[in-house]
């Protein structure tokens, strides 16, 4: 996969770009401010239809602006497409494909897209929630439904939650309770078994990527941490999944009333990296940390190839700032020898000639972007 071009207007600080790009490297290099990480960001919601920066869309159009528009040529498997995408303050967004309005939650639809960021080291390192919402974003690519199955488990756990904060004032709760049981433990077992079969997958190439990158022999595991399973391997049945899923509710049920909150659900999953046995959120370094979540990453680009037939775009942010010279030749010599790859910079002299040899560079500045060499 590869994108051609962008077209863009009244997105954030930009007022209008028009540009191509090589299936290559492309590197953005500029001040600190100057809009660099913007511009990746146009370019992933080009791709996917939305920011993976904000969940507030509104800040993606420029200051006193009505709306944004976005459009590009890219590539899959050969096959040209044409995106498009519009934002606008007053009605709902838009998505376009070869001139056709989309669905957003069509991953058919999506130029695949993998960010690599400083603030990668936090699915690491941080909460439950941003491991979760990294491993949902890739299991379209097992479930086209996946995202729907998501949304509706949403749905039922906020209706379950808004009834038990009721608990202490209609005795009647706990009847009520069962029958938003069943609809939450379908649509949450099927995401389980859908999330226990994608980390499992995505492990088959963490193991191999890991090691490489940290530069040493090691045993690697991601192990995912249910809210109510024992036995979390992919192979377990559907059936077994929703009677423990029963039985933890059942379990938990006064808890619940006492706290009034579902206790029990995919909603409270995570996964879990070990290394050697070793789980490296609670005891790892900040190096091994950020050395497994660039893995994840790359490990990333390999499950979409998997199952698209070809790799994604690459989009590096300012990864400069966190890794040392002999790590950030191998990220690169490994993406560019995969995919299409976006970098941004503030010093384009910190990368070794060599690798920039194809490059096309841009200079970004006064709200422009400069070809500077092709």
């Amino acid at each position: 996969m590869w994108l051609k071009s962008l077209f863009l207007s009244n997105f954030r600080n930009f007022r209008r770009l028009d540009i191509g790009f090589c299936p290559h490297l492309n590197l953005f290099w500029g001040d600190n401010g100057e809009g660099k990480t913007n511009l990746l960001e146009a370019i992933y919601c080009l791709g996917h239809g939305i920011s993976h920066r904000t969940n507030s869309e509104e800040e993606l159009i420029k200051w006193k602006e009505e709306g944004l528009y976005l459009k590009g040529e890219g590539s899959k498997l050969e096959r040209l497409f044409t995106y498009e995408f519009l934002l606008s303050r007053k009605n709902p967004k838009v998505r376009k494909v070869n001139s056709h309005r989309v669905n957003f939650r069509d991953s058919t639809k999506w130029l695949w897209m993998v960010t690599f960021s400083p603030e990668d080291v936090w699915l690491v390192k941080g909460g439950p929630a941003q491991r979760r919402k990294f491993l949902d974003a890739k299991l379209p690519l097992f479930n086209l439904r996946y995202p729907y199955l998501r949304f509706s488990y949403r749905r039922i756990l906020f209706q379950r939650n808004r009834l038990l904060s009721l608990a202490k004032k209609d005795k009647q709760v706990d009847e009520h309770l069962q029958s938003w049981d069943k609809q939450l433990v379908d649509l949450g077992s099927a995401i389980v078994k859908l999330r226990l079969e994608g980390l499992e997958k995505l492990e088959s190439f963490f193991k191999e990527i890991y090691p490489r990158v940290i530069g040493r022999s090691c045993k690697v595991n991601l192990v995912y941490g249910s809210s109510f399973l024992k036995n979390t391997a992919s192979s377990l049945p559907i059936e077994e999944i929703k009677n423990a899923f029963y039985k933890e509710l059942a379990l938990k049920r006064a808890k619940e009333m006492e706290l009034r909150i579902t206790l029990v659900g995919p909603h409270r999953d995570d996964f879990f990296i070990l290394v050697d046995g070793i789980n490296l959120r609670s005891f790892g370094s900040r190096g091994e940390q950020r050395i497994a979540a660039l893995s994840l990453k790359l490990a990333e680009l390999d499950l979409v190839k998997l199952k698209e037939g070809d790799y994604p775009v690459s989009l590096l942010d300012d990864i400069t700032s966190e890794l040392d010279p002999g790590r950030q030749k191998l990220l690169l010599n490994l993406v560019q020898s995969q995919s299409q790859v976006f970098l941004t910079t503030t010093q384009p002299s910190l990368f070794e000639s060599s690798l920039l040899q194809d490059a096309r560079l841009y200079q970004i500045k006064a709200n422009q972007a400069n070809q500077v060499r092709k």
